[in-house]
């Protein structure tokens, strides 16, 4: 099969925009996913049973439903079950992908406040401080220092995932690819577009979290 660039050149700007739509996408699926992960992470740690029996379930359900069926039972299935409601397709992506990231969020958070030594807040409570300023001084800085590299793995992989939001007709760049080849014939052009575009916007950012973990490794964090 012969490559046709001219096919390419005619559609960069659409695949281009599309690009777009696929980041806003994913950093609208990731802040909603971080802002519901770290309240249920908190909470399946509380010392109220129920409450933390609750945030469990839920964190066992969203890890074990795929996206892709989570997204179309969102768009297809609730409005039927709910009858009156209408979901873009849009909002819908948002937040079936922030739902699914939520409880990988959840896990990291609850994962991060375990490995705190308990000790270390009992020193603070001795030392003056009120729970408060332990929980910001003490908790929450050591929380954030195991916990980022595994959260910005899955904030790459959401990015990835945002692709599936194809199936419920939103316009990332995916569904406009497929449009494309559907008018052309040129699957092999465009798909290859396609990869390059995530190929250039995702391993610059694997290279600065390696460098930055690197320098974190050597003491040097303080040098960024």
């Amino acid at each position: 099969m012969d490559w046709n660039l001219s096919i390419v050149w005619n559609n960069l700007l659409p695949l281009c925009f599309a690009l777009l739509t696929t980041i806003w996408l994913s950093i609208a699926s990731i802040a909603l996913g971080t802002l519901i992960g770290i309240l249920v992470g908190v909470l399946s740690i509380t010392s109220v049973p129920f409450i933390a029996w609750i945030a469990k379930i839920f964190i066992e359900l969203f890890l074990a439903l795929p996206v892709l069926v989570l997204l179309v039972w969102l768009y297809y299935s609730l409005p039927s079950i709910i009858p009156g409601l209408v979901i873009e397709g849009q909002t819908c992506a948002v937040i079936g992908l922030g739902l699914s990231l939520s409880a990988f969020v959840a896990e990291i958070i609850r994962g991060g406040i375990n490995s705190v030594p308990a000790g270390e807040i009992e020193v603070a409570y001795c030392t003056g401080m009120t729970r408060f300023q332990a929980i910001r001084y003490i908790l929450i800085p050591q929380v954030l220092r195991r916990s980022w590299l595994p959260l910005m793995g899955q904030y790459i992989t959401t990015y990835k995932f945002s692709t599936l939001a194809s199936v419920i007709a939103v316009p990332e760049i995916l569904h406009t690819a497929n449009s494309i080849i559907a008018q052309t014939y040129r699957p092999l052009e465009i798909y290859s577009v396609v990869a390059m575009m995530f190929i250039v916007t995702i391993i610059p950012l694997n290279i600065f979290l390696r460098r930055v973990q690197r320098i974190k490794e050597l003491g040097g964090i303080e040098k960024i």
